[in-house]
């Protein structure tokens, strides 16, 4: 064999060695993973690096950001077809009963145990984790973990003016309410006009008590509606019947409350959703609103929030009605798998959840000042980060005393019902809380009579996540 001969193949060997290498250090080459997601802050954060996750494995991800309103529908047909678009899919945590009911999720759970070490499985806040499973079965995996909390402006309610102000209006000293009565006075007390002072200053514009979401739109209203009604000792279903339950007392009363805010909120408070509503509070335009965590988190970076240059945001867990802790409304923002899609990209997408709720990503992303609201112990408890962060502290407290949220496969006809008929109380359109609740129980029933007791029991039976059984 001539020279020449021998060296193009040495060069062939060493390349088809190189490209054997290549295959096998990025084992998911050629595969692309789209997500179907959205535009919160568990998504917006990873899209900047998942080149990082591509260079590594090899898989391309594309990540289609969609509305909220809307997104469930585009999920429940992408998961139904034989030749699906999507691997990867964002869920809202009560969503995983109907789609879990539906089979169209990937049961993680075999993936969790055989990764658990790689996962750190023992890290994450055990309801996280319950928020993803539906009968037992882990369906997502957290990519945000959320609570409904109080965010309010600290440096007016530190405001020596203003504390003195309070203190002889109320007889009680200006703090973070941790009863519903405390949290109307508060609102009551911070409602301004313009032209009036405001921590010594004149207000250019008005400046808003509080700022609660009461559009119908999605049912926004029951976002904020269900975790006040359990923060008053209510609940949702009969454990006798699994039918609607919420038309008693706690029930009645929690959106009378709500009622009661609506004179100290911004004038167009039907049409508020959550990122309207929180934008009063990153602007600086209100004194106090509880709201998700998920959002919070804006709330310390000037890149996103106005109120970090002019003022100072203080957090604070849900108030109840006297005071006495009742379990923190929890919720989680989180990754799945289409369940129709190939075992390879499957794994594909697998590997892609691993990388992108890692502790290394999320104290990263911490690190570098884009916060997420975090579902890991280790994160959350860092000294640290919870100086840069104050509601990590929150965040992680809260929730040893916690109950995830509604997580029927009815929820979407139970959101709707509520959502129409709560906002139709507060715009004074029903008359009394009892007719509004009452309409929305009594529609959601007429469907769930029709179920097989058996079935309603099991529904409403929320089975620990097999992924934490010892």
């Amino acid at each position: 064999m001539s020279g020449w001969r021998r060296y193009v193949l040495g060069m062939v060997l060493a390349l088809s060695a190189t490209t054997g290498a290549i295959a096998q250090d990025k084992p998911f080459s050629g595969i692309t993973l789209k997500m179907l997601g959205i535009g919160d802050t568990s998504v917006t954060r990873l899209a900047k690096i998942t080149g990082e996750f591509e260079e590594m494995t090899g898989a391309k991800v594309q990540i289609d950001m969609l509305p909220y309103p809307g997104l469930i529908d585009k999920i429940t047909i992408e998961t139904s077809s034989d030749n699906p678009t999507y691997q990867l899919l964002w869920v809202d945590s009560p969503w995983i009963g109907v789609l879990g009911e539906a089979g169209s999720l990937q049961d993680l759970t075999d993936f969790a145990k055989r990764d658990a070490k790689e996962i750190g499985l023992d890290d994450i806040i055990p309801v996280q984790l319950q928020e993803n499973s539906w009968q037992g079965r882990l369906l997502a995996f957290p990519a945000s973990g959320m609570i409904w909390h109080v965010n309010y402006r600290q440096d007016l309610f530190e405001n020596q003016e203003e504390k003195t102000a309070f203190k002889a209006k109320y007889n009680y000293d200006l703090a973070p309410p941790t009863t519903f009565a405390q949290y109307h006075d508060i609102a009551e007390f911070f409602t301004r006009k313009k032209g009036e002072k405001l921590a010594g200053k004149v207000l250019a514009s008005d400046f808003y008590g509080t700022a609660q979401s009461y559009s119908r739109v999605q049912g926004a209203i029951t976002h904020d509606y269900f975790p006040i009604m359990r923060a008053f000792g209510g609940d949702y279903w009969d454990p006798k019947t699994g039918l609607c339950t919420m038309t008693g007392e706690p029930h009645v009363k929690a959106a009378e409350f709500m009622k009661s805010l609506v004179p100290f909120n911004p004038p167009d408070y039907l049409g508020l959703m959550w990122d309207i509503q929180s934008g009063y509070m990153e602007r600086g335009e209100t004194a106090i609103a509880g709201y998700w965590s998920v959002r919070t988190v804006r709330l310390t970076n000037p890149a996103e929030a106005k109120l970090p240059t002019i003022g100072k945001a203080g957090f604070s867990a849900s108030p109840t009605v006297d005071g006495k802790p009742e379990p923190t409304y929890t919720g989680s923002l989180s990754f799945a798998i289409n369940s129709k899609i190939p075992d390879k990209e499957k794994e594909a997408a697998w590997a892609f959840i691993k990388w992108g709720t890692s502790e290394k990503i999320m104290r990263r992303l911490a690190d570098e000042g884009w916060g997420i609201s975090q579902f890991r112990k280790s994160i959350l408890s860092d000294p640290a980060l919870q100086a840069k962060y104050p509601y990590y502290k929150v965040l992680l407290d809260t929730q040893n005393n916690a109950r995830r949220r509604i997580f029927h496969p009815f929820y979407a006809n139970v959101e709707e019902n509520f959502g129409v008929e709560l906002s139709k109380y507060m715009a004074g359109e029903t008359q009394t809380a009892e007719e509004a609740l009452k309409t929305a129980c009594d529609a959601v029933n007429e469907q769930l009579e029709s179920i097989p007791l058996e079935t309603r029991l099991r529904w409403i039976n929320d089975e620990p996540v097999a992924v934490l059984a010892k």
